[in-house]
């Protein structure tokens, strides 16, 4: 009796059940028409949300319960019964499903058996009645069964206690009021495929866990509590979701932790989590992206959560239009991205699934200014934010929640290695920080570190990081030095606003740089620029992680220049200085016209850092403002922090700053209490007027000075000195710069007093007195005040360039020839009326033995040097011991030329018998062949030369070669010009001399007689033929070729250069090489190509052409010529297009 009932009933719901429809009778033929029988009202209705997700739903079989058998699909889809299939994207079954339940095959039967058991094996975690329903006007009682492996959903409580034996039946209790004994919970009637037990019946094994993607509550604005499961089958990428209501808020917990805990513990288990087809193609996507390397690289499935409009209560039928949408979540190197579903192998049809409703979208980890994880479910919450922009919420919810927050950020720390302080919010579960701090690796700062977050910053910007152009140099002082260059390569000749911060963000946290300059760069973009939308990346904790003494509300509203400056200032330990010379054009506003308006916000970078200083939150003392014009705002901030005695500032640069006579009293009496701290101050080039008298009381407060600066400068008349020498006597100074300032008698005194106190001036290494209006007499004083005698070689820069040393200057030659001249002189630009007196410097330098780095480049003779003057170079070259670096290079400008001329290619030659110089600078001086020739004997010789600068001397092809044929024999030259500018005239001057030739029609002209065709006309006009000249000159081919030729002579013999210097640079480093390079045996003997032959070459390699004759009567007049061409003519005239001659290729290696 049972059965029949228990059969009637599969008969009667058999829409309802999915097992049976995939089990045929296998006496059924392959092909069966049946009737579809026309479903009462009750299953209509009752079927209506269900008929499709038992399509979708996943049958394991008894032996493999992770991987489920899916019921084949019908060719062709029925009409949908739901109001909701426009959301499923799926087809009903072809056969009726009442008739294979009344038709069962024992092997049906059999099937169903083995699924019994394999029930009833398993272990339940949690069972209890849940009511579903199908639309608003339907509900349905249904019991829910969690075991290890699956989640099942029956028709009844009996059922589920027949299938699983650790359930009890319903009939054992007592209770007649199942309500009270059991809280029910509600299937939402959004739910957009059904898990198993709408389709397949009692003995479905129900939807696996390891479909599951997340489980999360609910948040629709109903006054009930409720969670959704979704899930994706990941063979057909189909997702659906089922959702769960609750009257108790424990019951709910109850189930939410319960199937949270069973679906993670099979996503860990399962080895595969995501099948090959999609990894793949996700892998592809995030490749497209330039983000895919595989060490770097995590996948997860989520859900993006829908958001319920607040504010409103959703009904329904609203809230069916919103659901959520399974997609991939993938982690690269430098980017989150969201891929949507793929469509399966099998799926053809255009017909949209529900994964597929978002468009696929990256944003850069270093955008998150928010991560947010719920300790409750698998919903989490990620907030990125682009600077100036509002900030983007994914609401996302995954199994996988905890996975993702750690693996974010390991990879943010990855890029911002040693931050302290992290620019987002990052609230998540104390097991979360857990496993972070459990798996936390500490990645200290090293070379690579910043190139790793300047990348990162730039994708995370959207800005391409190989606009950004830096260098790191060594300099003696607050080493490594940063150094921001500008782009080059690009339209514009500075950065934009997201470049400067990416580079700006980069460098917070770094301690590998003491200096950091942003030199000649312009911050105007970044002055008066707010940030409105966020305030993550203002810096309000030091590197010590003390709090920086000021408001934090303030802070937030400075512009983001000031934000970035300050967090440069205040986030590393080791930075020292920051150089922002010439960083800001603006010109701020005068304080009388700015009467009633608003104030001038100042050039920020003083606001940025002094209030820093005031408050000893940085160790950053020196700043450089070098062509900063500075207003009162400005000053009001400096004058601030310059009174606090513990603002310890070490040095200001305030070149081209425009102070005034008022502003620099005011700067200079408010540094006073900096009296021991101050090392180095810069005032030149301001439009001041210096008075003696005041500046002398006021500069000697600060004792320890090193560095002064007051090149460019004005004073009042006076006899007295700029500096008293009691101030001089007080200081060790290293540099000293008066450039362009005019030096009185009284001043060069006090300099010379200075000179002659060895012990207390002997730290001094700059001198520089160029344009000062000295004369020769002045210059020689101060060579023998700062020699402590005749031999002795002091260590000291001097440039006396720019004055007018030719009054007076046999006493500086006979300084100079005394060995009284420092290590290092620089004479540059001198204008000698008499060539005499030039080469009496000459022979003093032949002499001294104690220059060994000289400088008399510019030097303007009133004619071409003499052959007593070249004879003199060359004995400088041949006899002077000492020298070790010189510069002897001319000049080439539009407003002046100056060269010594063709005889110094003969002085050149004094440099065989030199064996002490190391750099040679002789640019500009009009060598040409014969000067390229004679360096080439020298080099063959000179085995002490490493560096030959010889640019812009009109070099030809021929002279590079024989300079680059020297380097066989030298084994020492490191450096040699590559003559790039003598590259770009060869090429000039080839294609102008190919078109001469080709335009010139005395060249090449030949007498036509008349053709065939002015025969005819003139017989029909009567008049007589004019004759043609025709050229037969060089085509535009020929003339790319020439110039191909050249331009391929000239990459070879550069290709040979770097060779030779290669192996000298192996020898001199101690590195295994061999003597010989490639083609050297070949290429040696070779000489440069004249154009002659060049063109002699262009015209048997080139093809005719005939664009010029094609005239009627001159194509006649060819093929009549070649009627009557001896046979030898036609090889002569040959058309083949390819070259007979050897080209050289190409070379890469340079």
């Amino acid at each position: 009796m049972r059965d029949s009932k228990e059969s009637r009933r599969r008969s009667f719901f058999g829409a309802l059940t999915g097992i049976q429809t995939t089990a045929k009778d296998d006496s059924e033929p392959a092909t069966v028409l049946r009737k579809r029988r026309a479903a009462s009202l009750r299953t209509t209705l009752s079927t209506a949300s269900h008929e499709d997700a038992g399509n979708g739903s996943t049958t394991p079989t008894p032996d493999s319960p992770t991987s489920p058998a899916r019921p084949p699909y019908s060719s062709r889809g029925s009409s949908r019964a739901s109001v909701f299939g426009s959301f499923r994207g799926l087809r009903l079954p072809e056969e009726d499903n009442d008739e294979q339940l009344s038709l069962k095959s024992p092997h049906t039967l059999s099937i169903a058996s083995s699924a019994d058991d394999t029930l009833r094996n398993r272990q339940v975690l949690l069972h209890g009645e849940v009511q579903t329903s199908s639309s608003m006007f339907r509900k349905k009682k249904e019991y829910l069964v969690l075991t290890e492996t699956h989640l099942i959903r029956f028709k009844s409580h009996q059922k589920a206690a027949e299938a699983f034996s650790t359930i009890p039946s319903p009939y054992a209790r007592l209770s007649t009021n199942y309500r009270h004994g059991q809280s029910p919970s509600t299937g939402s009637s959004h739910e957009f495929q059904s898990i198993a037990s709408d389709a397949s019946g009692d003995r479905d094994l129900g939807t696996p866990l390891r479909q599951i993607v997340a489980v999360y509550q609910l948040d629709d604005g109903r006054p009930h509590f409720a969670f959704e499961v979704s899930y994706l089958d990941d063979e057909t990428n189909h997702a659906s979701s089922m959702t769960l209501q609750f009257g108790d808020p424990d019951e709910m917990n109850a189930w939410l932790a319960k199937i949270r805990y069973a679906a993670n513990r099979t996503r860990l288990a399962d080895q595969n989590p995501l099948s090959a087809y999609n990894s793949h193609l996700a892998a592809r996507v995030v490749e497209a992206e330039r983000d895919y390397v595989p060490p770097h690289y995590a996948i997860y499935k989520v859900v993006q959560r829908p958001q319920a409009k607040s504010g409103s209560r959703a009904s329904a039928d609203d809230l069916s239009k919103v659901v959520a949408s399974v997609c991939f979540l993938a982690i690269g190197v430098h980017k989150v991205h969201l891929i949507p579903l793929f469509k399966p192998p099998s799926q053809r049809s255009s017909t949209p699934t529900l994964g597929s409703h978002n468009a696929q979208s990256a944003h850069g980890i270093l955008n998150i200014t928010e991560l947010r994880v719920s300790e409750v479910d698998d919903s989490f919450e990620l907030t990125f934010r682009l600077p100036l922009q509002r900030p983007k919420v994914l609401h996302l919810a995954s199994l996988a929640s905890h996975d993702i927050a750690v693996r974010l950020r390991h990879v943010e720390e990855n890029m911002r290695p040693e931050w302290e302080s992290r620019p987002y919010q990052f609230i998540v579960p104390d097991d979360v920080k857990h496993d972070i701090l459990r798996r936390t690796n500490p990645h200290p700062i090293d070379q690579d570190s910043l190139d790793q977050t300047l990348i990162g910053y730039c994708v995370a910007y959207d800005v391409k990081p190989e606009n950004i152009r830096y260098q790191i140099t060594y300099p003696a002082e607050d080493q490594p030095r940063f150094e921001l260059l500008r782009p080059v390569g690009l339209r514009r000749s500075q950065y934009t606003v997201l470049e400067l911060l990416a580079v700006m963000r980069s460098l917070r946290y770094n301690e590998g740089f003491g200096t950091i300059s942003f030199k000649d760069v312009h911050l105007d973009v970044l002055n008066g620029l707010c940030d409105d939308y966020g305030a993550e990346h203002v810096c309000t904790k030091t590197k010590r992680g003390t709090y920086v003494r000021m408001d934090v509300e303030e802070l937030g509203r400075s512009c983001l220049l000031v934000q970035e400056i300050r967090a440069l200032a205040v986030t590393s330990r080791k930075l020292r200085r920051m150089d922002f010379s010439s960083c800001l054009t603006r010109k701020p506003k005068d304080r009388y016209e700015s009467a009633g308006k608003a104030r001038d916000i100042g050039c920020g970078i003083v606001e940025a850092l002094f209030p820093l200083c005031k408050h000893q939150t940085t160790n950053v003392d020196w700043i450089a403002l070098n062509n900063i014009q500075l207003g009162d705002t400005d000053l009001d901030y400096l004058v601030a922090a310059a009174v606090e005695r513990d603002c310890h500032l070490r040095a200001l640069e305030l070149s081209g700053c425009g102070l005034t006579d008022r502003t620099l009293s005011l700067i200079l009496d408010s540094l006073r209490p900096q009296e021991n701290t101050l090392e180095a101050i810069d005032l030149s080039s301001n439009p001041f007027r210096l008075s003696p008298s005041v500046f002398d009381s006021q500069i000697g407060v600060f004792g320890y000075l090193t560095k002064l600066n007051l090149s460019h400068i004005a004073r009042t008349s006076g006899p007295e000195p700029l500096i008293s020498v009691e101030t001089f006597q007080a200081w060790r100074l290293q540099e000293l710069v008066l450039s362009g300032t005019s030096l009185n008698p009284a001043m060069v005194d006090a300099i010379a007093s200075y000179l002659v106190n060895y012990k207390q001036s002997k730290a001094l290494r700059e001198l520089r007195l160029d344009h000062c209006y000295l004369n020769g007499k002045d210059v020689a004083y101060l060579l023998h005040s700062m020699s402590e005698g005749p031999g002795k070689v002091r260590d000291l820069h001097l440039d006396v360039s720019e004055n007018y040393i030719e009054q007076h200057l046999d006493q500086l030659t006979n300084a100079i020839a005394n060995g009284l001249a420092p290590s290092s002189l620089t004479i540059r630009l001198l204008e000698f009326e008499e060539e005499a007196d030039f080469r009496n410097m000459v022979l003093a330098l032949a002499v001294n033995n104690t220059i060994r780095h000289l400088d008399i480049s510019r030097a303007s003779l009133p004619c071409e040097a003499s052959a007593e003057t070249c004879q003199a170079l060359e004995r400088m070259f041949a006899e002077n011991t000492s020298l070790e670096w010189l510069d002897i290079s001319g000049e080439d400008s539009r407003l002046e030329t100056t060269k010594l001329g063709v005889g110094i290619n003969k002085a050149l030659r004094g440099l065989q018998k030199n064996s002490t110089m190391r750099v040679l600078l002789i640019k500009y001086q009009k060598l040409g062949l014969q000067g390229a020739s004679t360096l080439a004997d020298v080099l063959k010789v000179n085995t002490t030369l490493q560096q030959l600068y010889c640019e812009n001397n009109g070099i030809t092809l021929g002279g590079f070669t024989d300079l680059v044929n020297s380097l066989h024999r030298n084994t020492t030259l490191l450096y040699l010009s590559t003559m790039q500018e003598s590259r770009q005239m060869a090429l000039k001057q080839t294609e102008d001399q190919v078109k001469q030739m080709r335009d010139d029609p005395s060249t090449h002209t030949q007498t036509r007689s008349a053709s065939v065709r002015s025969k005819i006309a003139s017989k029909v006009s009567g008049k007589a033929p004019k004759e043609r000249v025709q050229s037969m000159g060089l085509s535009d081919q020929d003339i790319k070729a020439a110039l191909g030729l050249v331009d391929e002579s000239w990459e070879r013999q550069e290709y040979r250069l770097q060779q030779y210097l290669q192996r000298n640079y192996n020898l001199a480093n101690g590195i295994p090489t061999t003597m010989e390079v490639d083609d050297e045996e070949f290429e040696r003997p070779d000489t440069a190509t004249s154009l002659s032959r060049i063109v002699e070459k262009v015209k048997l390699e080139s093809t005719p052409t005939a664009e010029k004759d094609m005239q009627l009567g001159s194509v006649l007049e060819e093929k009549y010529r070649e009627a009557v061409t001896p046979p030898e003519k036609d090889f002569e005239m040959s058309f083949s297009p390819k070259r007979s001659t050897w080209e050289p290729p190409r070379l890469s290696g340079r």
